[in-house]
């Protein structure tokens, strides 16, 4: 037989991969083509019959090639006749014409060779359909559909953002498709720990009422909700306590939601600004080792992401809470609800979102006075709880107090316009409005049966010993927040991308008026009373912080010793502190008789950052960046003043209470500088095996509270502290991570475990100490400590379909031990001895993880486990009785259950419960919600499953990133 010429038939493979990138993007084909000659050896033995049936198509398709099959012998008839029909599935040939190399459509040609192999072999149907790729081979084309990015779809310059249309199945059926443009927060290529739960992962999970819940099984990852709605809801991390809201950074879209304005459990990230029926995708950073953030991500990075709608949606979400709660004879039945609604749309080029939420809920009780007991004298009492403090000295409890009813109100709007295809301008508002009213109970009576909140004396007496009451004074708040954020991105995966942000956060009002000393006031031998109608209002409005960001990445087209992806990019930031405090004139009036306290001031930061990811070799990734940064404090004022009592333990006339003397101080202008390299490497050993080393140098500037503001109350003093110095911290980590599909001979879809080995070594670490007097007031300021070590390892996983599809399970375990090293710079011995203690709120052990099972699209089930070791509060480590309410934070053992069904085919019903078994659990000294009910009914019309939103980048044209 003649033998076919270069490019005809399978021998011209080698002639077309020279023919240039066409080629190359067709191996698929030409491998499901490749396996189509398996099926030779069946139309051998078939003979004459498939010769029969092969002549008339092999006359249509060349003749002569017909000619050629006839004077072979009889057994190669049939194979000769195949060849001759599959020649036409060559990519490349020969025109006898020209004699050049021309490319071809296969897509074109396969059409006709497919039905001839399938018509011609009907017994081989399942084993050709199992050898080749999908294939496209026309069809109707819809008006909008997705498509590539950057290529109109549906349209003149539009751009879809929708899941790409099924295509052949990836070898990792689990792996995350490229994300869409502009659907990410966290950038790709970070060299750290990464943890990602998606909209989908969420809703099967967690039990959600709010933006913080979604981070509720994150490895490593305690948020302080002390109730439903709490709006000191602080970020705890791996190395990170419940009260350092300064070292953990969270975003929304690249708007900064972090208050670091303060170091402390009262300057929370705004979560009241993203609800939960926005949120895409949740991601978690740990540690700074990315130089496009601050020395703020110390703890990590939090970020969520939300997205703008394709089509017509509308999104409507009512979630009922029921909690149970009681704790020292104090029994409640509280309820909560929320309720959001969010309808967005596409208009060509033009996207919007319209939502509002409405958050109601009664929390339990916050705080219940009592201190241990000392000689003295006071109001003779009844009642009353007795145990023990965290030190094992005995206490009476008097009352609760801090019951907190909260109300919010968020109503946001976000547009954007695709300038072109993968260039977006973007800007969002939201304003938020909160009150909320606090109540207290007294468990103590007088001997006329008269509940005691107050004395006159600020004792009560038992036998030959005294106690504070303490804080049993009721309050009132409210605060109306805008925030605003302006974005111009090009995300297009290419060549150059670049992110331009501005945003903007202000306190339009913001205050607290708390009674100063509450209830009829018995004197020591319980035979009058007096009041004191008084209130102290702390008014925060005229507060904000301005953010702005430049991120520019550059992708290199060309190879550089392999390729590589810079980043670089600028940030300032200015955060302004206004804090008035004022004695008024009867609560919850905010009407004021004298100014009490005043403090002003402001830090502002500038710094600039590079960062490349270098592949040099396949196995190989190296990262290399660093960060400059600029801060400055300014405009640093404290002034007191006003009546001199805190109280009026006389009962006498408001105008005949002593004046204090004003003080006004003001602090000199500070200045530091930092530079903080970092640097990664990481190898893989195989496609499934990896391992990363990270190291970075991070500076934490102190905040304008910590440095600026002093205030007094009748239960707590804060005391500022204007010579703090940046903490600073050298962290390591050490990860390997094993992805396998079907492990264990296909027990496990994706058997996916991390073990990460860390440790921090952090100076000048600021900290806050709180003390409590014979009072009962709390004694707070914040100091450096000489150096402090983090060191731990944290072992995750994450498993897909275990032993029965849709099991899956995620969850992590922590082991860290937090030392303080040194502290040879106190001017105080108690403190020095602190070296060798644990580092305060840092729990050892934590667990978070949940285990979910989907039947069916249509239902599932999820069970998940939270717990934490105890942890010292107090550096000097003489906390021990941590399981009881107090200066504490205690261990926690909390199972949840949800459950999940779909209705109808936009309807979805939820039940489930938090901290089924009732654990009793407590965070300085705040009790934890105990169990809690939830039901929910979710309607979604339009817009992706909750799966998250995902594109085919193929086809931009763009130069791939690093990956």
């Amino acid at each position: 037989m003649r033998r076919a010429p270069a490019g005809l038939g399978f021998g011209g493979l080698g002639l077309c991969r020279r023919a240039g990138r066409i080629c190359a993007d067709r191996r698929a084909h030409i491998r499901g083509a490749i396996a189509l000659r398996t099926i030779v050896a069946r139309a051998q033995r078939t003979g004459a019959a498939l010769l029969t049936r092969l002549r008339p198509l092999a006359r249509k398709s060349a003749t002569s090639g017909s000619r050629r099959c006839s004077k072979q012998p009889p057994r190669h008839w049939s194979a000769c006749a195949l060849r001759s029909t599959l020649r036409p599935l060559s990519l490349c040939r020969l025109t006898s014409a020209s004699r050049n190399t021309v490319m071809i459509r296969r897509s074109r040609l396969l059409g006709g060779a497919s039905f001839a192999v399938l018509s011609l072999l009907a017994p081989s149907v399942a084993d050709a359909q199992q050898a080749l790729p999908t294939i496209s081979v026309g069809g109707a084309r819809s008006p909008v559909r997705p498509g590539p990015v950057g290529r109109p779809v549906g349209g003149q310059g539009r751009v879809t953002t929708a899941a790409p249309v099924p295509g052949p199945a990836l070898a990792d059926r689990y792996a995350e498709p490229t994300p869409a443009p502009f659907s990410r927060t966290l950038p790709a290529n970070i060299p750290a720990v990464v943890e990602s739960r998606t909209r989908k992962e969420i809703q099967k999970t967690t039990n959600i009422m709010t933006s913080s819940d979604a981070f509720r099984y994150m490895p490593s990852i305690l948020i302080r909700e002390r109730y439903i709605g709490d709006r000191n809801a602080i970020v705890s991390t791996r190395t990170t306590g419940t009260i350092q809201s300064a070292l953990v950074l969270v975003y929304a879209d690249n708007v900064l939601l972090s208050n670091l304005l303060g170091n402390s459990f009262n300057f929370a990230p705004r979560w009241g600004m993203v609800s939960p029926a926005e949120i895409s995708r949740v991601d978690v950073m740990y540690g700074p080792f990315s130089a496009l953030y601050p020395g703020n991500s110390i703890g990590g990075v939090l970020t969520m992401t939300t997205r703008m709608p394709d089509e017509f949606e509308v999104h409507a979400m009512g979630t009922v809470a029921v909690q149970p709660f009681s704790l020292y004879g104090r029994k409640e039945l509280n309820l909560g609800g929320v309720t959001n609604i969010l309808v967005g749309d596409r208009i060509n080029d033009f996207r919007y979102w319209v939502g509002y939420e409405h958050l109601d809920n009664q929390g339990q009780a916050q705080t219940f006075p009592g201190l241990f007991l000392t000689p003295g004298t006071g109001s003779a009492f009844s009642g009353g709880y007795q145990d023990f403090d965290q030190q094992g000295r005995p206490r009476i409890i008097t009352g609760a107090a801090g019951a907190d009813y909260v109300q919010t109100d968020l109503a946001k709007v976000k547009v954007s316009y695709d300038i072109l295809p993968l260039l977006r301008a973007k800007y969002q508002v939201g304003f938020w409005t909160l009150n909320n009213n606090t109540t207290v109970e007294s468990f103590i009576n007088d001997r006329n049966g008269v509940p005691i909140y107050n004395t006159q004396s600020g004792r009560v007496q038992l036998g030959p010993y005294s106690v504070t009451p303490g804080g049993v004074n009721p309050g009132h708040g409210a605060a109306n927040h805008l925030m605003q954020a302006l974005e111009l991105r090009q995300d297009t995966g290419g060549v150059f991308d670049f992110d331009l942000s501005a945003t903007s956060f202000n306190f339009l009002r913001d205050f607290t008026n708390n009674a100063q000393s509450y209830g009829p006031r018995v004197n020591n031998a319980g035979t009058a009373y007096n009041v004191d109608p008084r209130g102290l209002n702390t008014n925060n409005g005229g507060t904000f912080w301005r953010t702005g960001d430049a991120r520019f990445i550059w992708r290199p087209p060309y190879d550089i010793l392999g390729k590589h992806e810079v980043s670089f990019g600028a940030h300032g930031d200015l955060y302004s502190l206004a804090t008035k405090q004022t004695s008024t004139v009867s609560w919850p009036n905010n009407y004021y008789l004298g100014i009490q306290a005043q403090n002003f001031g402001k830090t502002e930061t500038k710094g600039v950052y590079v960062q490349e990811v270098w592949r040099p070799l396949p196995d190989w990734k190296f990262t290399a960046g660093a960060r400059g940064e600029w801060w400055r404090a300014f405009g640093g004022m404290n002034a007191t003043g006003g009546f001199g009592n805190a109280s009026n333990p006389t009962g006498q006339a408001i105008v005949g209470l002593p004046l204090r003397a004003a003080n006004i101080t003001y602090f000199p202008d500070s200045y530091k500088g930092a530079f903080s390299p970092k640097a990664a490497l990481e190898y893989f050993f195989t496609p499934e095996l990896s391992l990363r080393g990270s190291i970075a140098r991070a500076y934490r500037f102190p905040t304008v509270n910590e440095l600026f503001q002093s205030l007094s109350s009748p239960s707590s003093v804060l005391i500022n502290n204007p010579n703090l110095q940046p903490e600073i911290c050298t962290c390591y980590d050490l990860t390997g991570e094993y992805r396998k599909i079907d492990a264990f001979g296909g027990a496990i879809g994706l058997f996916n475990p991390r073990i990460s080995l860390f440790l921090d070594d952090r100076w000048n670490a600021i900290a806050s100490q709180t003390t409590l007097s014979i009072f009962g007031t709390q004694i707070s300021q914040n100091a450096n400590l000489d150096k402090v070590r983090f060191r731990g390892i944290e072992a995750a996983a994450h498993m897909k379909d275990i032993l029965v599809p849709g099991l899956d399970f995620e969850g992590g375990l922590t082991f860290t031990d937090a030392k303080i090293q040194s502290n040879l710079s106190s001017r105080n011995l108690d403190s020095i001895l602190f070296a060798g203690n644990q580092f305060p709120r840092v729990p050892r052990i934590r667990f978070r993880g949940v285990a979910s099972y989907s039947p069916n699209p249509d239902m599932s089930f999820a069970l998940g486990a939270r717990y934490s070791s105890p942890a010292f509060v107090t550096f000097a480590n003489t906390d021990f009785n941590h399981n009881n309410y107090g200066n504490v934070d205690s261990e926690i053992l909390v199972f949840d259950m949800k459950a999940r069904y779909r209705l109808e085919p936009n309807w979805w019903l939820s039940v489930g419960v938090n901290n089924i078994g009732r654990w009793k659990a407590y965070v300085n000294p705040n009790p934890y919600p105990q169990r809690t009910f939830f039901i929910a009914l979710n309607y979604d019309f339009g817009g992706p499953d909750g799966s998250g939103v995902t594109i085919d980048r193929g086809g931009s044209g763009g130069t791939a990133a690093v990956r």
